[in-house]
């Protein structure tokens, strides 16, 4: 599987300098990465896959919070995944956290997840529907999907990186009932069977 695979046109490819820069910016993530793992520390799950999952911030934050045994990761960058996998083995965290090349329309894991989340990514997808459904076939019987973003407001992060509730009206999953909700500046789309 090469990167090009992973990217329709248009999306926004993060190469060795915008995942550098993206780097810089997790001082600014992690109050929404609090409110993430405040979100999921009430649910139950046994294995979490975090799409678009960057330099692995969040997937170590949420290990280092929730005794979820397995936690998997996927990004499209393989720029953001050698930071992730730095990250993840200074940590010493590689024996509870797995990260691969993909994307929401390519999931290259058999198993099934509990909880399937993805964060501030959902916005760069040009085929959304498409990938929503990719990730349905890979939920557990009990499981669901969250996906965070910024909810659009009138600072410039948001206007260009963020969703509307509106965005998610038309979006129908078979099988999935759809909630969404706001806290703290985040918009929070969840999938449950």
């Amino acid at each position: 599987m090469t990167t090009e695979n992973l990217y329709l046109e248009g999306e926004e490819k993060f190469g060795p300098v915008t995942s550098f820069l993206f780097g810089l910016s997790s001082v600014v993530l992690n109050k929404y990465y609090d409110a993430i793992v405040e979100d999921l520390r009430g649910k139950k799950f046994g294995s979490l896959l975090d799409l678009g999952c960057g330099r692995g911030n969040l997937l170590i934050k949420l290990a280092g919070e929730l005794q979820t045994p397995s936690f998997y990761g996927l990004d499209p960058s393989p720029y953001m995944l050698k930071s992730a996998q730095k990250n993840l083995t200074k940590k010493g965290l590689t024996s509870r956290l797995k990260v691969k090349i993909g994307s929401s329309r390519v999931i290259p894991f058999d198993e099934k997840f509990d909880a399937i989340i993805s964060s501030f990514s959902y916005h760069h997808w040009k085929d959304r529907d498409s990938s929503i459904a990719t990730i349905a076939s890979h939920l557990s019987d009990d499981g669901f999907i969250s996906i965070y973003e910024h909810e659009v407001g009138r600072d410039r992060i948001s206007k260009s990186h963020g969703i509307k509730e509106s965005d998610w009206e038309h979006l129908e999953v078979e099988g999935l009932k759809k909630t969404v909700t706001h806290n703290n500046g985040l918009i929070i789309l969840t999938l449950t069977r």
